[in-house]
This record gives C-alpha cells, structure tokens and sequence, in this order.
C-alpha cells in the first residue's frame, strides 16, 4: 500500500487538486497493481484561528482530499485537523497520525469491523420543533458516541445561505448519533460547513479519540408548506 501526506503547496490549486490526486493513484496502480491500496492524510490545521466564517483555500483542499477518498473503496483518509500547529507548517506529532493510518490501514487492508476514521456525516435534514427551526446532521463510524470537548456543545459549524459570504456560527447540541444546529435563521440555510477554516477549532469527536473531519453538505429545499413562515 502507499500513504499519502502532502497538499500544503498545492491549496492555491485546490480546484486541481482532486484530478492530481486521482492521476497519482491510477499511475501507481498501473505500475504496482489494480487493486494497491491509498491513504491520504487529509491537510491538518495550521495558522491563526478564525474568528468569523470565511473562505479558506486550506478548507477547499481538505474537501477535494475527502472527495477523491470517498469515491474509491480502496482508498482511505485520516483526518489530522487537530494535530497541527498554527506556527509551523509541519507538525511534530506525527506519533498520533502513524496510529491513525494504521487504525485504517487496519479497516481498509485487513478488513478489521472498526470505524477507520472517526464520525464521519452521513445526512442533513430539517426540522422545526418548539418554535425553531432547526438543521440536524446524521454522523456513521461512531466509536462509543460523540463527545464535545471543552463546552456542552460542539463548536466550528455553520450555516450557509447560496451566497460567499453567507455563512454564520451556529449553536449546536448532540443527540445520540445526530448534531442538531439552531441559528435564528436556520430556515433560510442551504449548506452546513464544519471546520471550514486555514486552522479552525473543531471540538467534535467520538469516543476513541477521533475527530469528525471538515465537510461542505448540502441541505434539502425548504418545503412548501413552510415558505410563509
């Protein structure tokens, strides 16, 4: 198999760089074989904290390297978005990372029964309940539930309208294997973002450990019935 760590130099391109990555995986799979196995380390954080949403090319880069992942069952990707350092574009800790691409390795290679990666999300749907809207987000290979870190909600989603520039924090709560978000405007939201920064604080995880990686999703119209609230 091969792993696969690299992209910093590349996130000006992010719009490239899935064709990139699948050109390097079918190149190495004409020369070592059809069915060789990939792991992508998925872009950890790195610089200054975001303090409001915004447009990140560090972000657009993360999504391209889960798309690419996502679309080949022999394929697989460890998130690292907790394992970086805002000063230094190379982090040290690569002792956490190594346990991480074998934890995959062991899923995706020898065919172990465990979640390879952490939470990652399966669905986004709407709903209203006790005068508010809200948008809840279903999470799969959930290792003994999710847990927020440092507060009683997980922080680093938002909620976005169509538009650059749209996006807002929202409050979120955990329930079961679900993240149910509230924003004031929930109803007008067509896109959850999570972790959508350069070095975003993301405090979503399960219980072994794992993060839940950043992801763009989008949500269903609003139904008809609900246009005139």
């Amino acid at each position: 198999g091969a792993l696969w760590y690299q992209g910093e130099s590349n996130t000006f391109e992010h719009d490239r760089y899935a064709d990139l990555l699948r050109a390097l995986r079918q190149d190495w799979r004409s020369q070592f074989g059809a069915e060789l196995p990939l792991l992508v380390v998925q872009l950890p954080n790195y610089g200054t904290p975001a303090s409001k949403p915004g447009e990140s090319d560090w972000a657009s880069m993360r999504a391209a390297q889960r798309q690419v992942a996502a679309e080949d069952p022999r394929t697989g990707m460890v998130v690292a978005i907790d394992l970086g350092d805002r000063y230094d574009i190379h982090p040290s800790n690569k002792q956490e990372l190594g346990r991480r691409l074998a934890r995959a390795a062991r899923q995706l290679v020898y065919g172990e029964k465990i979640a390879a990666a952490g939470p990652v999300p399966l669905a986004a749907s709407r709903s209203h309940s006790d005068g508010r809207d809200a948008v809840m987000i279903e999470f799969g290979d959930v290792t003994d539930g999710l847990v927020a870190y440092g507060a009683d909600g997980p922080i680093g989603f938002e909620l976005c309208g169509p538009d650059t520039g749209s996006c807002r924090y929202a409050d979120a709560e955990i329930r079961n294997q679900r993240v149910t978000l509230h924003t004031p405007d929930a109803h007008a939201a067509t896109r959850i973002r999570y972790c959508w920064a350069d070095s975003p604080v993301c405090t979503l995880f399960d219980g072994a450990g794992l993060p839940a990686g950043p992801f763009e999703l989008s949500l269903p119209p609003v139904p008809y019935d609900d246009h005139a609230r």
